[in-house]
């Protein structure tokens, strides 16, 4: 099978399109015939041993989430026949056959189109855990979203809108990006959030802060974040734009009494992975059959342009998932 394999790392990463050997699915597991596949930052470090030392794609293969057709289903898989639409996090989605786990795999409505299938597992996923299972935000509540504009931002806004919160502030380096998720359902969106926004935050919750906050940046904010979470709130960290290290000041975290929680899927067993697809599914399958959840597509590229398509992630000015599709 046609396959795209990568070298070098960042701004210096190379792809060319490679005959690999297609896969074929073990136990459990479903192998499908790839129509799309999400781009994410870490496609930029195709070397990594996230993709490299991987059984399921022993080269360094790209793609961490796609969707496509079941062709062929594993020895002891159930309740899956070929020609189904699935999509799933994967590894080496990037290619025209990719396998995985069928505990894993979510259903594609049929009214949705394989770039917006593609672009659901890793955001949505990621989102939904952290909001929900980590952050546990109540009904009619308030939520703080750093780097709004981000993939798993904007999955997260998404969300709480169909939670129905009832404060939803938001994060950005862009005032442009930020106007256009008024229409998403931003109530408040803030620029530069690294200076000023705590101030902000608590005077349009009457000093009380936000329930949970949604941490992109980590690092650099992680003082002022705290300040301006409620009482016993949380912060859930999935993401570290301002860097991987903070002084943390205890008393201030002591005194707000906030949970501060951290979020991947890189340490979580299968079972454990699977259980996350169960409660979004349970939660949001109807919104997604329906159409109230769709996610928000910045571009779709060919399969062939991929290389384009990465650079379209390094300049960072996309809002929305950059996709690839494969026609035929």
């Amino acid at each position: 099978m046609k396959a795209w394999v990568g070298s070098g790392a960042g701004a210096e990463v190379k792809f060319h399109l490679d005959e690999v050997p297609r896969p074929t699915p073990g136990p459990g597991e479903l192998l499908v015939r790839v129509r799309a596949a999400g781009i994410n930052r870490v496609d930029q470090f195709p070397t990594v041993s996230h993709f490299r030392h991987s059984p399921a794609s022993p080269v360094p293969i790209p793609g961490l989430e796609a969707a496509g057709e079941v062709v062929e289903v594993g020895p002891g898989v159930s309740g899956y026949r070929g020609g189904e639409r699935v999509a799933a996090m994967v590894q080496g989605g990037c290619a025209e056959f990719v396998r995985f786990n069928a505990a894993l795999a979510i259903p594609v409505p049929d009214g949705m189109t394989w770039p917006q299938a593609a672009a659901v597992p890793v955001s949505y996923l990621t989102a939904h855990n952290a909001l929900m299972a980590l952050g546990q935000l109540p009904p009619a509540g308030s939520l703080l979203i750093h780097a709004v504009t981000s993939g798993v931002g904007i999955a997260a806004l998404q969300l709480a809108v169909l939670h129905r919160a009832a404060l939803i502030i938001g994060t950005s380096m862009s005032s442009a990006k930020l106007e256009r998720l008024r229409a998403l359902g931003l109530h408040l969106g803030l620029v530069d959030p690294y200076a000023g926004f705590a101030d902000r935050v608590l005077q349009e919750t009457s000093d009380k802060g936000v329930d949970v906050v949604l941490d992109n940046i980590g690092g650099t904010v992680l003082n002022e974040t705290m300040r301006c979470t409620a009482l016993g709130g949380a912060i859930v960290n999935v993401g570290r734009f301002g860097g991987t290290k903070a002084e943390i000041d205890l008393n201030l975290h002591a005194g707000r009494r906030v949970r501060l929680l951290g979020a991947t899927f890189r340490t979580r067993s299968l079972d454990q992975h699977a259980e996350v697809v169960q409660k979004f599914l349970f939660d949001y399958d109807r919104a997604l059959a329906d159409g109230s959840l769709a996610p928000l597509i910045d571009s779709v590229f060919s399969f062939e342009e991929l290389p384009v398509a990465i650079q379209r992630s390094l300049q960072r000015e996309q809002l929305g998932k950059i996709v690839i599709e494969r026609v035929g």
